[in-house]
């Protein structure tokens, strides 16, 4: 009996050690987010002071340094600190200022309740945070945003099932937070109730409030997209130059301990948050205009299940009815900056979470694996924006820093797929070449040939009978003589696709559309449209470069650099490292890829010319990182190349891609300098060139073997008899070494 082979576990893809690192950062994000529910928490007991006098000013400082104490534990420190503060001053409002003001003390069980009340309350509104993680976790991108016009920008975003997400999900929230709010207060319930002469009525305050942070959260949907706030913003950095502080920090991401992007994103989210100031006084009036009769039916039918509501109360009628109010309208602006600031914060800290570098314990995700190789050129192999992203960030970290993970890389050799380095290669090198597939298009489609039909052999022979049917009428000679010009004509196979007929269409086309007819057509529209008009539907060449080499709809650029770093340094490193040798024969493919797309950006954004690199500094660090990572394999394996199978050819257009594109004033002096220097006697322009060559030529006779000497500036060298044979090969390889 043959032995059973055994089969070969696939590896554990990529994802599923990505999705449990974001899992563990998640539950971080929940954390940090308690202290925004402690401000929410403590921000209503604010508004919900009592109002006995000399009480309320001891509630309102108490409960404000409260929430100064939460911010600032959130701000400097952590979320325990946050906690810890918020909830001893709260105990202290609860506890040693009610004994200052009253001169009695509070029970211990009191104490707990409050406590107890305080940690539910925190819970209850960190809902609100956690359903804008949902929306993040749906709608989640990489790189910035990019646009090629401020139209096509809003379109998308506006009319787009990722809009209804963030309608679907701010939304949601807001409409938490309002219940939980409007139960915390006793004077915002649904209905106020009568005596035993009047009837319920509807509590029109608890409308308002759902009304106003309803429409807080169509702004911030808005909004949403346009800050960015679903996009992991992982910076790039520039090549590090010659310093020592530079290069032993090569990381292609400069990434800020997280407390510190906390600290810059905290002051801004206090700013935008007072917008909820802006838009209390158009909510009432939209509210007045259009909304009041709606949600009063809305809540009167609920109303009624529970509550005894006369007929009298079925319909808004009159002014609202609210006591004091200018002081209800400060209440709900204040909620309205509670929530927006917790909006605004949640997304931050998400963000701030999520970008962090693909590593666990100093290590990278893939080594937990069985398989860590398997595992992680499943990532790099992926569809998944996100997934690969990572991936590469890995790849790149490996490079970079971890020897051992490199050297089993390059000794992976026995795989069914092939080894291991030139899988990972090819998915490296397919981003680059997306790149040229975006600026160039796709290749033409050749032409296939006209393959010709055979008709099958006619399996009946034809009648000798005349037919029975009427005869066609003989048409007349000229009628005839055309009909063969004609049919002669449409019948052929070469004449649509003749070199005269394609010029003549071409010169046709020319007349009907004369070059510049685009820009004149943009110049008219530009003059009868209003200004606003053209801003929306103008695409800049900023906008323009952004979108075509980083990509669209998110311009993901650390995914392009970490693809550069990666490839470069693993390849460098195979010189100590693999064992085998099988890096270098991949080396090649990599110098052509890098050339082709540095050369290709270079070509795309001269011909836009943007004047300046204040929109595209991306691209720019993406073209300083490809002529830096072709320098150093041109380097590297400058002895290796020929025999690896790079063209001549190939590798001096290398160089002239790693050299960087000239200055005008260094061009001016190389050419003043080949016209200012005399030609030397028995060079090759005064052999070969002029009347001195011509006289060289015919002094001398030709010999008579196949083979000759020419003598050069007393350098002898050989070369074939024919006019095409090469004449110093040996210079060649000169200059290419």
């Amino acid at each position: 009996m043959s032995t059973p082979v055994p089969t070969v576990r696939p590896p554990r893809h990529y994802y599923r050690f990505l999705t449990s690192a974001l899992h563990s950062r998640f539950v971080h994000v929940l954390l940090r987010s308690l202290s925004l529910g402690l401000i929410c928490v403590v921000g209503i007991s604010l508004l919900s002071s009592n109002t006995q006098p000399g009480g309320v000013w001891l509630n309102v400082f108490t409960v404000v340094l409260a929430v100064i104490s939460s911010l600032i534990g959130l701000y400097y420190f952590n979320t325990a600190t946050s906690l810890i503060g918020g909830i001893g001053v709260y105990l202290i409002q609860l506890g040693g200022l009610d004994i200052w003001s009253h001169y009695r003390s509070t029970s211990i069980l009191s104490l707990t309740l409050s406590l107890f009340r305080l940690s539910i309350g925190s819970v209850i509104y960190l809902m609100c945070s956690v359903f804008i993680f949902s929306l993040q976790i749906a709608t989640l991108e990489v790189g910035q945003q990019t646009k090629i016009s401020t139209w096509a920008t809003l379109s998308r975003n506006l009319f787009s099932s990722d809009a209804l997400k963030a309608i679907f999900g701010y939304g949601l929230s807001a409409f938490w937070f309002s219940e939980a709010y409007v139960w915390s207060s006793s004077d915002l319930g649904w209905v106020t109730r009568g005596s035993h002469t009047t009837s319920d009525t509807l509590n029109e305050r608890g409308i308002f409030l759902q009304a106003y942070v309803l429409m807080l959260a169509v702004v911030s949907a808005f909004t949403h997209f346009y800050r960015n706030h679903s996009s992991l913003r992982i910076p790039v950095s520039r090549v590090p130059s010659s310093t020592s502080n530079e290069v032993a920090n090569q990381s292609t991401h400069p990434i800020k301990p997280r407390w510190s992007q906390v600290e810059k994103a905290f002051w801004p989210a206090i700013v935008r948050s007072l917008l909820a100031v802006l838009i209390i006084i158009p909510s009432g009036i939209i509210y007045l205009a259009f909304l009041r009769s709606f949600l009063y039916s809305i809540h009167l039918f609920f109303a009624k299940l529970w509550f005894d509501i006369s007929r009298t109360n079925a319909h808004a009628t009159g002014f609202v009815d609210m006591v004091d109010i200018s002081k209800y309208l400060v209440r709900c602006s204040v909620a309205g900056i509670l929530l927006l600031f917790t909006w605004d914060m949640s997304c931050n800290l998400f963000l701030i979470y999520f970008s962090q570098e693909p590593t666990k314990m100093g290590l990278p995700l893939s080594a937990s694996s069985k398989d860590p190789n398997g595992t992680l050129l499943t990532g790099l192999s992926s569809k998944k924006p996100v997934v690969q992203t990572f991936a590469f960030w890995e790849l790149a970290i490996i490079a970079q820093k971890h020897k051992d993970r490199r050297q089993a890389i390059f000794e992976d050799i026995e795989r069914p797929s092939g080894p291991m380095w030139p899988q990972m290669l090819q998915n490296g090198l397919q981003v680059l070449r997306a790149i040229d597939l975006r600026i160039n298009g796709p290749p033409p489609i050749p032409p296939s040939e006209n393959s010709h039909i055979k008709s099958l052999p006619s399996i009946i022979p034809k009648s000798s009978y005349p037919s029975s049917l009427p005869t066609k009428p003989k048409a007349s000679w000229m009628r005839q003589g055309v009909s063969e010009v004609l049919g002669d004509f449409g019948n052929s196979d070469d004449v649509w696709y003749s070199e005269n007929v394609e010029a003549k269409v071409s010169s046709a086309l020319s007349q009907v559309k004369p070059s510049g007819a685009s820009e004149v057509l943009m110049e008219n529209l530009t003059n009868f449209l209003p200004s606003p008009v053209i801003a929306l539907l103008k695409i800049s060449h900023f906008d323009k470069i952004n979108a075509t080499v980083l990509g669209s709809p998110a311009g993901n650029a650390a995914l392009i650099v970490d693809v550069i770093e990666s490839i470069t340094k693993m390849l460098v490193a195979s010189l100590t490292e693999d064992t085998f040798g099988k890096a270098t024969p991949t080396v090649p493919d990599a110098v052509r890829t890098f050339t082709k797309t540095l050369t290709t950006i270079e070509k795309f954004v001269n011909a836009n010319k943007p004047g300046s690199d204040s929109g595209i500094e991306e691209v720019g660090i993406i073209v300083e990182r490809l002529r830096a990572g072709l320098r150093e394999l041109l380097a590297a394996f400058q002895v290796y190349l020929l025999d690896a199978g790079l063209g001549i050819a190939e590798l001096n257009q290398a160089r002239r891609a790693a050299e960087g594109p000239k200055s005008k004033e260094a061009e001016s002096n190389d050419t003043f300098s080949r016209k200012s220097s005399p030609p030397e006697n028995g060079t090759l322009q005064n052999a070969y060139s002029g009347k001195q060559g011509m006289r060289n030529r015919t002094d001398e006779p030709a010999p008579n073997n196949s083979r000759r000497t020419l003598t050069t500036n007393g350098v002898r060298r050989s070369g074939s008899g024919s006019q095409n044979g090469r004449l110093f090969p040996r210079k060649e390889m000169e200059q290419v070494r």
